[in-house]
């Protein structure tokens, strides 16, 4: 059978389950316009710049609930934020401005907007791994 003779690990509670982000239009129409600019002979000194930012803005982000800590990944930059840290999670109060973001706040202080491509699977999960949080209406609060 493969495990010989040892048995099967048991299940772990919780398996990583990964969230990718939404795909910003708006980002990829501002790197074109700036390769534009640049092409038809822009300032390479603004625009270049400028470009690269686009760049790392656009790289892949990814959110990870693994057991001990939702994880983020945007871009070149990496959050591990422990689940007993966060206090509420849910929909953004800029979400007409920025679109539907899911606001996770750390602390009292502290906020980060992620955009999970499927914000209902990603708040569910989030709510599984952290038992502190109560639902109240459509967010998830500190008890």
């Amino acid at each position: 059978m493969g495990n010989n003779g040892r048995g099967f690990s048991p299940a772990l509670p919780f398996k990583h389950m990964k969230h990718r982000s939404k795909v910003e239009v708006w980002l990829f129409a501002a790197i074109l316009y700036v390769v534009g600019v640049l092409a038809a002979g822009g300032n390479r000194w603004i625009g270049g710049p400028v470009l690269l930012v686009l760049l790392l803005i656009a790289l892949p982000q990814e959110y990870v609930t693994a057991p001990e800590a939702l994880r983020v990944r945007a871009g070149l930059t990496r959050w591990a934020i422990p689940y007993a840290a966060i206090t509420f999670v849910g929909e953004s109060s800029l979400g007409p401005v920025l679109g539907k973001r899911v606001a996770v706040r750390i602390g009292r202080d502290s906020e980060i907007l992620l955009a999970p491509d499927d914000p209902g699977a990603f708040f569910a999960d989030v709510a599984a791994h952290a038992p502190h949080l109560r639902r109240r209406g459509a967010a998830l609060v500190a008890a």
